[in-house]
């Protein structure tokens, strides 16, 4: 006698009147499949099941290929079956008489994908178990009104459970809850009119609909739904922001009644909510409107505003500056109360921030690189896309810390020798966007302190980094004593960083990033804003033969910083060692994190390209031909094919001749 985990089963009470509770406290689930039984607690397994001596009728089980060649229409009587093993199921698999059900092996998988024992004959169905989960997660479903359910076991599936995913005549000799029934009619299908994207599942005799991202809330508080039962046609308004009960009538009178849970589609992705004070627009970079920020559930009182240079002068697509009432840890990154969300407007594969920062966090010698999450957001109510959500670059602890000093000898130039952080910020139309004070160098233009914060030039903080750069600059341009100014390390992977993802605009144009700490040398970076790298942008070299630090014809970065730099021994020979140390590395992270990030956006680059049509389109100095590249594959594809050709040019550059 084959012997495996649980003892027969005993008793179960499903009182009538528990099925208030069940209609009001549904399962939170995900729609992209049925549900998930979150809020139902899973009972441990702890006795044993005896199974059966082998006999003619009974059959053990202990793979799924087993379980698909059954025959049990061979066999005249009722039919007992025995799960011996644990195994993964890939499809439904139909009984469609009363049977009796040994489940004996250690757990019930969460595949919502199972056994389905499904007939219009009366009879009755057994089960042996002790995996009380076998309903819990949906691997399996009784769909036999006309039969006398018995779960024989001391530990039994709750209520709510059965209530989902049994319909029967009775459960342990008492009535069933008001879902399900008798009735013939079944729900094949719910279509919401006027969107192509929604979902709709169905297990037991709960109905799962999800709905796209593309609905705004009007649209989901009063959605028509055709609904398809055995090939009729139905039609009712819905507010799909709550739970229904739907009850559906056969030819003969009969009913069947159904939990509908709408739910909003997220195709993988996290779903961020931000509402503004009484739907306040959001129009300047400058001024904070204050309201709320969502995220499973979660609100977070805040403030936004807008960001960026191009993409907010010019794109219809926003991006925003979040400030937080107070810090939070977002999406396990270190806790803070300012946050970044970046549109990627004009990058049409909409990862190629996400995968710059990937490849900048391999090399660490750049000590800090912002992370960049992909979410879908929307804003007040109304649906604005995929963005990436990404930490600001500032002072703090995470991020920049000023006081962390290196093992090494610090360095002492100057009176003050504090920390700070400095942006070279380039406007298109010349005006001082930031209203802030700047101050120029020879090589360099537009320089501002950022951290600490000096809006002005006559602040202690402004004059000494001023004069830290432009001491630093004089040493570099003659050749004498830079290495006293600049961290060597992250100088040299800034420039692989940069030049492997071709990033000309934050190459000493703008978003370009340097910071010190107290008492130490200036780092370069940290990096950001690459939507327009990895031959994006029209400024950018013909056929990327060349350095976009130091060779691009782009405006007015010609000559800057690293001109010089490529030209001494001592910075060309740490280029090529670290490259040489890193190079498969950053290859290998570049093209896994592409095939990731686009994998991810699967589905919700359809809803932003819905809500953006543009794939066809030329925006702003974007340089891929929107003719050639007219699909989101084709655009990923193109970031791929980049990175593979540059990787190439580089190595055979680095380590031939500067």
């Amino acid at each position: 006698m084959k012997k495996v985990i649980c003892f027969i089963l005993a008793l179960f009470i499903f009182a009538l009147a528990g099925c208030d509770t069940v209609l009001n406290q549904p399962p939170q689930q995900s729609a992209e499949s049925s549900a998930d039984e979150s809020d139902i607690s899973v009972p441990e397994d702890t006795a044993d099941v005896f199974l059966p001596e082998p006999a003619e009728g009974i059959w053990f089980v202990s793979t799924e290929e087993e379980l698909k060649g059954l025959d049990l229409d061979a066999f005249n009587g009722v039919p007992t079956i025995c799960i011996t093993e644990d195994f993964e199921f890939t499809s439904d698999h139909v009984i469609d008489r009363p049977v009796i059900l040994y489940y004996g092996a250690e757990s019930a998988r969460a595949q919502q994908k199972g056994i389905l024992i499904s007939t219009r004959q009366s009879g009755e169905i057994k089960i042996y178990s002790t995996v009380a989960s076998l309903f819990e997660k949906g691997v399996l479903t009784v769909d036999a009104p006309q039969c006398a359910v018995t779960w024989e076991s001391d530990i039994l599936p709750e209520k709510k459970a059965v209530s989902y995913y049994c319909n029967a005549l009775s459960f342990n000799g008492e009535t069933l809850s008001d879902l399900g029934g008798k009735g013939n009619a079944t729900v094949t299908d719910i279509k919401i009119d006027g969107f192509e994207d929604g979902t709709f599942s169905l297990r037991g005799n709960v109905i799962t609909l999800g709905y796209p991202l593309v609905m705004g809330d009007g649209d989901v508080e009063s959605a028509a739904l055709l609904i398809q039962t055995n090939g009729k046609y139905d039609s009712k308004t819905y507010n799909l922001k709550e739970n229904h009960t739907l009850t559906v009538t056969d030819g003969d009178g009969s009913t069947r009644t159904y939990l509908l849970i709408p739910q909003r589609l997220s195709y993988g992705l996290p779903v961020m909510e931000i509402n503004t004070n009484l739907h306040a627009p959001i129009l300047s970079k400058n001024e904070y409107v204050k309201g709320s920020l969502t995220i499973d559930g979660t609100v977070y009182p805040m403030q936004i505003k807008g960001r960026g240079n191009a993409s907010w002068n010019s794109f219809p697509k926003k991006s925003y500056r979040i400030k937080l009432d107070k810090g939070e840890s977002l999406f396990g990154l270190p806790q803070n109360r300012d946050w970044v969300l970046t549109g990627n407007y004009a990058d049409k594969s909409l990862i190629r921030n996400a995968v710059a920062h990937d490849i900048a966090a391999s090399l660490d010698g750049l000590d800090f690189t912002s992370t960049h999450v992909s979410v879908n957001l929307y804003l007040n109510g109304k649906y604005m896309g995929v963005y990436t959500f990404a930490d600001k670059i500032e002072e703090g602890a995470g991020r920049l810390d000023f006081t962390d000093l290196p093992d090494d000898e610090p360095n002492t130039f100057g009176g003050l020798d504090i920390g700070f952080l400095i942006e070279i910020g380039w406007d298109f139309d010349g005006e001082n966007d930031y209203n802030k004070d700047y101050f120029d160098s020879q090589k360099v233009l537009r320089i501002y302190v950022k951290e600490p914060k000096s809006d002005r030039a006559n602040t202690p903080e402004f004059t000494y980094a001023k004069q830290y750069i432009l001491a630093m600059e004089h040493a570099i341009i003659m050749n004498d004593g830079w290495e006293d100014f600049i961290d060597l390390d992250s100088w040299v992977d800034w420039f692989i960083a940069t030049e492997l993802t071709f990033n000309m605009e934050s190459a000493y144009y703008r978003s370009c990033y340097m910071w010190k700490r107290d008492g130490g040398k200036l780092m370069m970076g940290p990096v950001w804003d690459f939507d327009m790298a990895f031959g994006n942008h029209l400024g950018d070299l013909y056929d990327y033969n060349g350095f976009c630090t130091t060779e691009s014809t782009y405006q007015y970065i010609r000559i800057n910083w690293m001109n010089y730099l490529i030209k001494y021994d001592t910075f060309n020979d740490a280029v090529k060692a670290r490259w040489n140390e890193k190079k498969d590395e950053l290859l290998a992270t570049a093209l896994e994190s592409v095939d990731r990030h686009s994998s991810s956006l699967e589905g919700s680059q359809q809803q932003n390209f819905k809500v953006w049509n543009i794939m066809t389109q030329q925006i702003g100095m974007g340089k891929v031909n929107p003719k050639e590249y007219d699909t989101y594959e084709k655009q990923v594809q193109y970031v791929r094919d980049f990175i593979n050709t540059r990787f190439e040019y580089l190595d055979e550059r680095i380590n031939n001749e500067f």
